[in-house]
């Protein structure tokens, strides 16, 4: 790979080739926000530059209504937006962002959209990182699992532990769905449980 050398204080230093660019958004102020920081941080040594924008609170289609006024997205290659599914469809959301990559895609650059759920929840993709998923009912079954694993309390569980194995990241991406069951396509809503998380790390060159 070229790498651009340029002079700093008289100087060379080398300066990573950028292949693109990458903007994480979420509407979790907490786990999802501190699960992607780590994200951005491992990422800095690949060719892939990742912004995390600020959180927007809010259900999906009203972070998608506000997303403009935050943050530029044509700056960017990909934009990435995380939500939870929370016991409704997001069906209009993600529709909204394959709209949105349509003129993209018809001019073969542009921005590109993509909607990563989770169901029911952003837990069941902190679990898989220790084992396979089980077959979670709701939202605070998975909670109570994670819980379990991590030794965490009610109050803690937005956190994630010092502990957490981000080395499985990897092993993950098969464990965030039953046995047996496909992986959901990018922007789409698979079964519970699922999430489409490992589209997201896969394009940021984690696994």
């Amino acid at each position: 790979m070229s790498k651009d050398i340029t002079r700093r204080n008289g100087r060379r230093a080398n300066r990573r080739e950028v292949r693109k660019t990458v903007l994480l958004v979420t509407n979790g102020e907490k786990t999802e926000r501190l699960y992607l920081e780590e994200l951005k941080r491992r990422t800095a040594p690949n060719d892939v530059a990742v912004t995390l924008g600020r959180p927007i609170p809010g259900d999906p289609m009203t972070l998608m209504r506000k997303l403009e006024y935050q943050h530029a997205t044509s700056a960017f290659d990909e934009v990435w937006i995380v939500v939870d599914h929370d016991g409704e469809d997001r069906s209009e959301f993600l529709a909204e962002c394959l709209r949105r990559s349509r003129p993209a895609k018809r001019r073969g650059k542009g921005t590109m959209f993509y909607g990563v759920v989770s169901l029911p929840c952003f837990e069941v993709w902190l679990i898989a990182h220790y084992e396979q998923v089980g077959n979670f009912q709701d939202q605070n079954e998975a909670q109570q699992r994670y819980r379990q694993l991590t030794g965490l309390t009610s109050k803690e569980q937005k956190s994630l532990p010092g502990s957490f194995p981000w080395e499985e990241i990897g092993s993950a991406c098969e464990r965030s769905r039953l046995k047996g069951v496909a992986e959901p396509e990018v922007n789409t809503q698979g079964p519970n449980p699922s999430t489409t998380m490992p589209h997201l790390v896969r394009s940021l060159g984690l696994v």
